[in-house]
This record gives C-alpha cells, sequence and structure tokens, in this order.
C-alpha cells in the first residue's frame, strides 16, 4: 500500500478573523496555519518509507510520509498576497 496515493488533505489552510473598526494595528485579512500529515492517519502504517538518518535529522521525521515542507504564506508573492 503506497501511502503517497492516499493522501486527500490541504498541509494549509486560511481563514478570515473578524476585525473590528478600533484594532490599534492594520489587520490581516487572511491568517493561514498548517495541518500536520500525522493529523490524517488514523494508525502509522507498517513499513513505511525512511529518509537516511542524517537526512532525517534536518528534516526532523525518519519516515518520508510524514514530513511536512512549511512554506510562508506571508511571503511576498504566494497566494497572491504582500
Amino acid at each position: 500500500m503506497n501511502y503517497q496515493n492516499e493522501v486527500h488533505f490541504t498541509p494549509m489552510k486560511a481563514y478570515s478573523p473578524y476585525h473590528s473598526p478600533y484594532d490599534p494595528c492594520p489587520p490581516l485579512k487572511i491568517k493561514y496555519y498548517s495541518t500536520p500529515p500525522q493529523l490524517y492517519m488514523h494508525f502509522q502504517p507498517p513499513n513505511l518509507e525512511q529518509f537516511p538518518p542524517h537526512e532525517a535529522l534536518m528534516r526532523g521525521t525518519l519516515w518520508k510520509p510524514l514530513y511536512d515542507y512549511y512554506d510562508n504564506p506571508y511571503k511576498k508573492g504566494i497566494h497572491g498576497h504582500g
């Protein structure tokens, strides 16, 4: 069973918070948050593909399906904002 073919989630979510007319700072119209892949796994499947040990230390996980690259949505040009 290949876990990569079963991924049906979006790692980056967005929402529009309430903005008071009395907020002292200019508001962010859209706020983003990330959801890690382990939230969408019921149990850790056996025989998951692994990173080599040195690469696993740099990525923060041993298992490739649990690696989640973080892309800053507030950088200029991403999602049409900035």
